[in-house]
């Protein structure tokens, strides 16, 4: 009798393992990956052809991936604003749609969330700090071309790849998406909490770091 009963207990743990198995091997991206830019002289250049990396991290890393997808191995291309992920071999980009608005990378704990019906911000940002009041980093790479040399004492500049400044987003309780640039923007956004606000900056020292970014909007929204 225990032994029937642990059995029905257990069964609908191993059919739910399967459907997840069976959807993570399902996964389908929306396109393969081509690691290449067109230069302006018309040729086309291989990443390892360009200096820097139009990656955030060139490795891929275990995530979860929407609600629905566990185990999946990506990374994220700050060039093209891409999550590619690895597949039987084959990279892909993972499609911009609602069931993958949200990728959990495991080992470094970070969150790259896709907004994708507003004006600003757009594409994939991280989330720095969560809550009823959110904080969320996007990350650039920019392609700059080969510079020709402008005369036969000067030499031609490669191609690179640029890492720019990383931009930040804050999203209220009410849904409303606003640039910052400080901490002391941060606590303009709320006018009738901005002095108390200001003090809690001051008086804990706070920088406008990820840190002091996560320890700010934990005050903010307890």
């Amino acid at each position: 009798m225990r032994k029937i009963l642990f059995l029905t207990l257990l069964s609908p743990f191993v059919i739910i393992s399967a459907q997840a198995r069976l959807e993570i091997n399902n996964l389908t991206g929306s396109q393969s990956v081509f690691q290449a830019v067109s230069s302006a002289n018309g040729t086309s250049l291989k990443y390892e052809d360009i200096e820097g990396s139009p990656y955030y991290s060139k490795v891929f890393q275990k995530a979860f991936v929407g609600e629905k997808y566990g185990n999946i191995d990506v990374r994220y291309n700050a060039y093209t604003d891409d999550i590619e992920f690895s597949k039987d071999g084959k990279v892909e980009v993972l499609p911009k749609q609602e069931d993958f608005y949200r990728v959990e990378v495991i080992p470094t704990k970070e969150t790259f969330v896709y907004f994708g019906n507003t004006a600003e911000p757009k594409g994939y940002l991280i989330e720095i700090a969560k809550g009823k009041n959110s904080v969320y980093k996007k990350s650039k790479v920019n392609f700059k071309d080969v510079t020709p040399a402008a005369n036969t004492y000067q030499t031609a500049k490669p191609a690179m790849f640029k890492v720019q400044e990383p931009v930040y987003y804050l999203k209220t309780e009410s849904g409303t998406i606003s640039k910052i640039s400080s901490l002391k923007k941060v606590a303009e956004l709320f006018p009738g909490k901005e002095d108390e606000y200001n003090k809690y900056i001051k008086s804990n020292k706070l920088k406008f770091t990820d840190a002091d970014l996560v320890k700010l909007m934990t005050f903010i929204n307890q």
